[in-house]
């Protein structure tokens, strides 16, 4: 090898190793969390999704709120091939993508069972939990997303509109059975989806009341989760769920609010989420 070449190619391997160093250094830093484009698509090819964001929060509200399950819980509504231009739709093939980057990043997935055994004080949680809930009980639910949840071995959480069984566009009674047969976990999502927080006193207990004993019906098992309707709730709404629920479930996330068992919070899932650091990023 002449000089000239040796010379070149320390040159080439010095640009190399000086790349390398940036590019490891901008992961480590963070920098490289939410980026879509091709560094950010290499960066979680090569490390993995990064997590570290969300883990953060997750110790801000073990400090904040040390009295609930320390979780990161999600919020889908339809997972269906059409209708790409809805930011309620998942895509069913984003969806597996997002529950083969949480196993990759090391969580488990768990269901509002196990967070009623934990606040019972008979079972523990993982250190990285996390809760994959639909709300509407749509029939592209069925259809999409239990088929994929059974394929990838990982528990969901259905929060069902109880007047809306069995309608143009939902799950059927027959459907909902199978499901929780399935290994899958039904919660209400009142009677009519309408804004509890909008109503009167008798109006929010009618809502809370009866669609929890009309899915206690078709199921013939408890119901114990509610996720409200358009995440609204008010005193009057939290003073009438304690009555007939263990927990309920807000539609969106705000670190800087103290949670309890009745505000627990979730990410909101949309179509443009196309890697689950992007979903730490919804409010």
């Amino acid at each position: 090898m002449s000089l000239k070449e040796f010379k070149s190619g320390i040159i080439v391997t010095g640009i190399v190793c000086l790349c390398t160093g940036l590019f490891s250094m901008a992961h480590h830093m963070g920098w490289l969390a939410q980026d879509t484009t091709l560094l950010g698509n290499l960066a979680q090819a090569v490390y993995g999704p990064d997590v570290r964001q969300e883990m953060n929060r997750l110790q801000t509200v073990k400090e904040m709120s040390p009295d609930i399950p320390r979780i990161t819980a999600l919020c889908y509504h339809e997972v269906r091939p059409d209708r790409a231009d809805d930011p309620l739709n998942v895509a069913p093939e984003l969806f597996r993508r997002h529950i083969r980057e949480f196993k990759k990043a090391g969580y488990a997935f768990i269901g509002v069972s196990d967070l009623r055994l934990y606040m019972a004080g008979m079972a523990e949680l993982p250190e990285k939990a996390v809760l994959i809930a639909c709300d509407d009980g749509y029939a592209d639910n069925y259809d999409y997303a239990y088929p994929i949840l059974m394929d990838e071995q990982v528990p969901g959480t259905f929060f069902v509109v109880s007047g809306t069984v069995g309608k143009e566009n939902r799950m059927t009674a027959e459907e909902l059975r199978e499901m929780r047969a399935n290994g899958m976990e039904i919660g209400s999502h009142t009677v009519n989806h309408e804004n509890l927080a909008d109503m009167g006193d008798d109006a929010i207990d009618y809502e809370l009341r009866q669609s929890r004993e009309a899915l206690e019906k078709i199921l013939g098992a408890p119901v114990y989760a509610l996720a409200y309707p358009e995440g609204k709730v008010d005193a009057a709404v939290l003073d009438s769920v304690k009555k007939y629920y263990d927990m309920a479930f807000l539609a969106s996330v705000s670190p800087e609010e103290k949670q309890t068992l009745y505000t627990l919070q979730r990410y909101g899932v949309f179509s443009w989420n196309e890697h689950i650091e992007s979903i730490f990023r919804n409010r």
